[in-house]
């Protein structure tokens, strides 16, 4: 399996996923243009390529180019009954035919991918998070979400790789500029992952198999890149994980993430 981030972060959000007969996007948060380059200079690969377009919630930075690159290049669309009701206000409509609902709890395959949708805690209209599992390799998806909850842990406990959300910082959340109601929306249960949060999931579901993982989702405004992950990883040491047992990375806002082999 191969893991890439096009962009990530709360101006746009896009993960490229391959194995050997599947290659799927999840979420497109961005112009297509924006994310066709991304996905071309990153992984030498076009939208037409893909297998499927998945998508975790309605919210904008997660969706604002599947209506052009669903149309343009006819992909197939997956969501759920509630992130359909969110995209009903995207400019430009998905034909019928390329409407595909998901539920969680419930599985699809696409080519050798077995992708498994499960609930997060947002305030969206059934959001959800994914594991996706190729012969023996499984790659965990979990961002915008308030809390891990149990339900998340079991999912992707001991996946060889995992794209993280590390959304911010609790003391640069509290100490900046945003209004109150905005600070306690990020940090409440419905919101985002801190790095606090997120080190103490990692510690959860690290098992054997667990030797990639992406920090993500960063808040360009309440974290850096290097305090997310120096964060993670200090709670890893402290709790005698030798951090040359797991490779811990942080995905860039802006551009496209190195290509993870699983």
């Amino acid at each position: 399996m191969k893991v890439c981030t096009l962009i990530s972060g709360s101006s746009g959000n896009a993960i490229y996923i391959e194995t050997a007969r599947a290659k799927v996007m999840i979420d497109a948060g961005q112009s297509g243009k924006t994310i066709s380059m991304a996905l071309e200079e990153a992984c030498c690969r076009s939208p037409q390529e893909l297998d499927g377009l998945l998508l975790t919630h309605g919210h904008r930075d997660h969706i604002s180019g599947v209506g052009v690159l669903a149309r343009r290049y006819r992909l197939p669309v997956y969501a759920t009954e509630g992130t359909w009701c969110e995209l009903d206000s995207l400019p430009g409509k998905i034909n019928e035919e390329q409407k595909n609902y998901l539920r969680a709890g419930e599985s699809l395959e696409i080519g050798d991918l077995k992708i498994e949708p499960f609930p997060v805690s947002h305030d969206a209209m059934e959001p959800v998070g994914y594991l996706l599992s190729a012969g023996k390799k499984a790659v965990g998806v979990a961002t915008d979400s308030g809390v891990f909850t149990a339900q998340m842990a079991r999912m992707v406990t001991n996946v060889d790789g995992l794209v993280l959300e590390a959304n911010h910082d609790l003391e640069m959340l509290k100490n900046g500029s945003y209004s109150w109601p905005l600070k306690k929306r990020i940090s409440g249960i419905l919101g985002h992952l801190s790095n606090d949060t997120a080190g103490n999931a990692l510690l959860r579901i690290m098992g054997k198999n667990t030797r990639k993982v992406l920090l993500a989702h960063l808040s360009a405004e309440n974290n850096h890149p290097d305090l997310a992950l120096q964060t993670v990883q200090d709670i890893l040491t402290e709790n005698q994980v030798h951090l040359d047992e797991v490779d811990i990375t942080v995905a860039p806002r802006y551009k496209p993430s190195a290509v993870i082999s699983i």
